[in-house]
C-alpha cells in the first residue's frame, strides 16, 4: 500500500476519534455546568458575584415602586454601575420584580445558560457542513469559551443578546431578508451597538432587511417612550448614552476606543476629563473599521461560508466601533470564529490559512491568556504598579485581546475582498479537515 493510499485509510479512523473526542469533551462541559450552575445555586453554593444582573433586578424594582430604571444608575468610576440600556430593554426586565430576589436570580442564570448554548448550536450548524459534530462543537464553546462562561457567573445580558445575533446570523447567511432585519433590530433596541449591521444590509442591498431593521428599532424606541414616559428616555440619551461614549480605558475594555485610551493613559484606574485629542483618535479608530465591514460586504452571488463571514465582520464591528466593550462581550466572537471554521470546512487549510491562523491567535488570547492574568489582578496592585515607571508598558500590554481582535477583523476582511479560488484548484479541492462520515 503506497503512503497516499495509507493516509487515505486511516483518515475515517481519525475522524472518528476526534469526534469522540469531542463528545466526551461536550459531555463533561455538560455535567460541569450542571454542576457549577443548576446544582451549586439550588443549594445555596453559587459563588459568582451576579453583580451585573444586580442593576437589571434594581432597574425593575425601581419601575415597580414607579420610579426611574436609571435611578442607579453612576458614572463616577470607570466601569459605571446602575442600567446602561435603552428603556426598551429596561421593559424586558420589568417582570423580574416579580419575583424574589433568589427566584429572580435563578430564573436569569439558566436563561443566560439555555440561550448561549442553544445559539452556539444555531452558529455552528448554519456555518458548518451537516457532516461536522456542530452540535458538539457549540455545547463546548458555549460552555468552555471563557467569555461566555464569564457572563454565567456575573449575570450579565450578552448570552440573551447572542442568541438574538444567532438568529439574525442564520438568516442572514439563509437570504432571509425580512427575519434577519427584524432580529437586528430587536437587538439593537435593546443594545443600540448592533445598529452598525445598517452598514452591511445596505452594502449588500438588502432593502428589505434594512427597513425591517429600522422599523423594529424605532418601534422598541416608540414602545420605551410610550410605556416609561419621555423623561425616561430623555435620561437614557441625555446622560447615560453620552458616558457610554467617553473614552474609558480599563483593561476589561477591549473596544479600538478602549485600546487607544490605554495608549494615552485615559481614565484607566479613575474617571478623567475625557482629551479632544483621545476622544478624535477613537472616533478615527471607529470610522475605520466600520469602513472595513462595508469594504469586506458587496451584493450579487455569494457562497454561505462567505456570507457568514460577512456578519462575521459585522460582529468585529460592533465590538471594536463601539465606545466600550467589556471583555464579556467577546462572546459574539464565537460568531466569527464559527464562520472561519465553515470556509476552513468547505475549502480546506491551505486556502483559509491566513484567516485561520488569525482566528486561532484570538482563540488563544481570549480563552486562554486572559482567563490567566486579567482576572487574577487586583484594584489594589494595578494602583500600585500605576506610581511605577513600569505602568504605561505594561498596561498596553491589556490591549493583547484588541489586537487579536483587529487582527482577525482585517485577515476577514482580506479574505472577503480577496474572493474565491477557481473551482477546481488545489485550495478549492482539498479535503477538508473533518469532513468525512463516521
Amino acid at each position: 500500500m503506497t503512503e497516499a493510499a495509507a493516509s487515505v485509510a486511516a483518515a475515517p479512523r481519525l475522524v472518528r476519534r476526534v469526534r469522540l473526542v469531542l463528545l466526551v469533551a461536550a459531555a463533561v462541559a455538560v455535567v460541569a455546568s450542571i454542576a457549577l450552575f443548576v446544582v451549586a445555586p439550588l443549594t445555596g453554593h453559587f459563588s459568582g458575584p451576579f453583580e451585573d444582573f444586580s442593576a437589571y433586578l434594581g432597574a425593575a424594582r425601581s419601575m415597580a415602586a414607579g420610579g426611574s430604571p436609571y435611578a442607579q444608575f453612576n458614572p463616577s468610576t470607570v466601569v459605571m454601575s446602575g442600567l446602561i440600556y435603552p428603556p426598551f430593554a429596561a421593559l424586558l426586565f420589568r417582570p423580574l420584580a416579580l419575583l424574589s430576589d433568589r427566584s429572580a436570580m435563578l430564573l436569569w442564570l439558566w436563561l443566560n445558560l439555555a440561550s448561549a448554548v442553544a445559539g452556539a448550536i444555531v452558529v455552528a450548524r448554519t456555518a458548518l457542513p451537516r457532516s461536522w459534530p456542530a452540535i458538539e462543537l457549540g455545547i463546548v464553546a458555549a460552555l468552555a469559551f471563557d467569555p461566555v462562561t464569564y457572563n454565567y457567573w456575573h449575570g450579565q445580558i450578552n448570552p440573551l443578546l447572542f442568541l438574538l445575533l444567532a438568529g439574525a446570523y442564520w438568516a442572514y447567511v439563509r437570504d432571509r431578508q425580512i427575519t434577519a432585519g427584524v432580529l437586528l433590530g430587536l437587538v439593537a433596541g435593546i443594545k443600540i451597538a448592533p445598529v452598525v449591521f445598517l452598514i452591511l444590509l445596505i452594502r449588500r442591498r438588502w432593502w428589505r432587511a434594512t427597513a425591517a431593521m429600522l422599523a423594529t428599532g424605532v418601534g422598541s424606541v416608540v414602545i420605551g417612550a410610550a410605556t416609561l414616559g419621555i423623561q425616561v428616555n430623555l435620561t437614557f440619551f441625555t446622560k447615560v448614552l453620552p458616558d457610554l461614549n467617553r473614552a474609558t480605558g480599563w483593561i476589561y475594555d477591549q473596544s479600538l476606543g478602549g485600546a487607544v485610551s490605554r495608549l494615552a493613559s485615559q481614565s484607566v484606574l479613575r474617571v478623567q476629563p475625557a482629551s479632544a485629542l483621545v476622544q478624535l483618535a477613537n472616533l478615527v479608530a471607529a470610522l475605520l473599521v466600520l469602513w472595513l465591514a462595508g469594504w469586506a460586504t458587496r451584493p450579487g452571488p455569494r457562497t454561505p461560508q462567505e456570507r457568514g463571514a460577512e456578519y462575521g465582520m459585522g460582529i468585529m464591528a460592533m465590538l471594536l466601533a463601539g465606545g466600550i466593550a467589556w471583555y464579556p462581550h467577546f462572546m459574539h466572537l464565537l460568531i466569527p470564529l464559527f464562520a472561519v471554521l465553515g470556509l476552513v470546512a468547505t475549502r480546506g487549510w491551505r486556502a483559509e490559512r491566513a484567516v485561520a491562523v488569525a482566528a486561532a491567535g484570538a482563540v488563544l488570547v481570549f480563552g486562554v491568556v486572559v482567563p490567566l492574568t486579567i482576572p487574577n489582578l487586583s484594584m489594589t496592585g494595578l494602583v500600585a504598579l500605576s506610581r511605577t515607571p513600569a505602568w504605561w508598558p505594561v498596561l498596553q500590554l491589556f490591549s493583547l485581546p484588541c489586537a487579536s481582535a483587529v487582527w482577525l477583523a482585517i485577515a476577514l476582511a482580506r479574505r472577503l475582498r480577496s474572493g474565491a479560488e477557481p473551482a477546481g484548484s488545489p485550495a478549492g479541492t482539498e479535503a477538508p479537515v473533518l469532513r468525512g462520515t463516521a
